[in-house]
């Protein structure tokens, strides 16, 4: 099966449930790591190229021994969630468990492996402050990639194959790009799309009636196949809501100019 994002006009689908996972595990997002009923929480984590998760325990983290000096254990699940920090709340865009086959890294492979966790989180001045710490490596079994509306599952194969997204690396600047120069845009655009193409947009959340029952929209997540936004309602609900790119983004300026493409097609599908 293809994980890799191909030309995709004027479709609202998310990336492949196997890319986001592939880079959600690469390094964004807060991890909780639980092994045979031990759990960890502020795992450090990233991926290597052959899909095999790096995972850096915090100082504190007590875990049984793992192979070559201790058992396989039964149950090994790295938990991540990433989510969107906005002024007054914290949104939920993606939740992915994998299930791995752990392993302490043996020690001659450790400098690497640190040096790969380095690059996944721009830390590479923290290097020396985490000689001490445990470093394990997983292969994965499988994985579920949790994303507003639905739950999929990620076999190891299509895992191990997917491309991280190759937006990720400079999305924030994106995001901060789309709510300086296309906030009030977005909110006026989406507020006169039609019943027709209200439903072509949202991706989860409650009834929308239109007009001014929407009382702000905010970029909450760029990728390569479009932009995600938060419709706020004026009640307080909030609407999952996606913009389709009809090409993947080459940079900042490229998502502002996608994005406000794709939001003038909604509105020109409701004349």
């Amino acid at each position: 099966m293809t994980t890799a994002s191909p030309a995709f006009p004027g479709s609202s689908a998310l990336l492949p449930a196997a890319v986001t996972a592939r880079t959600v595990a690469a390094g964004s997002g807060v991890a909780v790591l639980a092994v045979a009923g031990w759990r960890s929480t502020g795992v450090l984590h990233g991926c290597d190229a052959q899909g095999r998760l790096v995972l850096l325990l915090p100082p504190d983290a007590v875990l049984p021994d793992l192979p070559p000096a201790g058992p396989t254990p039964v149950t090994s699940v790295l938990e991540v969630e990433r989510c969107a920090a906005l002024p007054d709340a914290t949104v939920p865009l993606a939740s992915v468990q994998v299930w791995l086959d752990l392993e302490e890294v043996p020690a001659d492979e450790r400098p690497a492996a640190l040096e790969l966790l380095a690059g996944c989180h721009s830390l590479t001045a923290a290097l020396r402050s985490w000689r001490g710490r445990r470093l394990l490596r997983g292969t994965v079994e499988h994985a579920h990639c949790h994303r507003a509306p639905r739950c999929e599952e990620v076999d190891a194969t299509e895992f191990a194959a997917a491309v991280p997204d190759p937006v990720a690396p400079w999305e924030a600047d994106a995001l901060e790009r789309l709510r300086v120069d296309l906030r009030e845009e977005l909110l006026d655009g989406l507020r006169r799309c039609g019943p027709a193409s209200r439903s072509r947009v949202v991706l989860d959340g409650p009834a929308w009636r239109g007009t001014a029952d929407l009382a702000d929209a905010l970029p909450v997540a760029v990728d390569e196949r479009g932009a995600s936004v938060l419709g706020v309602l004026s009640d307080g609900d909030r609407l999952h809501l996606r913009l389709p790119f009809t090409r993947a983004p080459r940079d900042v300026e490229d998502v502002v100019d996608l994005t406000a493409t794709a939001l003038h097609e909604a509105v020109a599908a409701t004349a």
